[in-house]
């Protein structure tokens, strides 16, 4: 009986290791230039923000209100138009609002970029952030700083 246990321990090493691979943990979507049409419709694509979170799964940012209420057209060009709301990021009527989007071919990647500002007198304040594209479908698209399995910060736009 002994000697049947350390083959059987064997076999068991041998599926426990050969059934985990690292391509598994791999969450991240590569995107080609096909999937940017689905960004920008071949022209351009109105896209309205559904949140902003910090950490997806329980704080939405404090920045939430602004950009919400703002429409972004995304553009063939890597551009992103951001049409402001009503609500600003920032007080007064000075507020500066730019994205664009880059698409890397070779790592099959897609990143956006948002800059919010106010000037006032010669003083510029602004944040500015980059997000990887994580989830992309023709109604949904997800920006985030994490994975599908952990959004943490995350842009969540849905079309417009």
């Amino acid at each position: 009986m002994n000697k049947l246990k350390l083959p059987l321990a064997l076999i068991f090493l041998l599926l426990v290791f050969t059934g985990c691979s690292s391509d598994d943990d791999d969450l991240s979507e590569i995107y080609s230039v096909d999937d940017l049409s689905l960004l920008h419709n071949g022209s351009f694509k109105e896209w309205q923000l559904e949140g902003y979170y910090v950490n997806y799964d329980n704080w939405i940012s404090e920045q939430n209100d602004c950009l919400v209420d703002d429409s972004y057209i995304f553009k063939i060009d890597n551009e992103v138009e951001v049409i402001s709301g009503g609500v600003n990021c920032y007080y007064g009527d000075s507020e500066i609002a730019e994205a664009k989007y880059t698409f890397y071919e070779e790592e099959g990647t897609i990143w956006l970029t948002m800059i919010r500002g106010e000037i006032s007198d010669d003083i510029v304040s602004s944040t500015s952030f980059s997000l990887k594209l994580i989830e992309l479908t023709e109604d949904r698209m997800v920006f985030s700083s994490g994975d599908k399995a952990d959004y943490e910060t995350a842009l969540i736009f849905v079309k417009n």
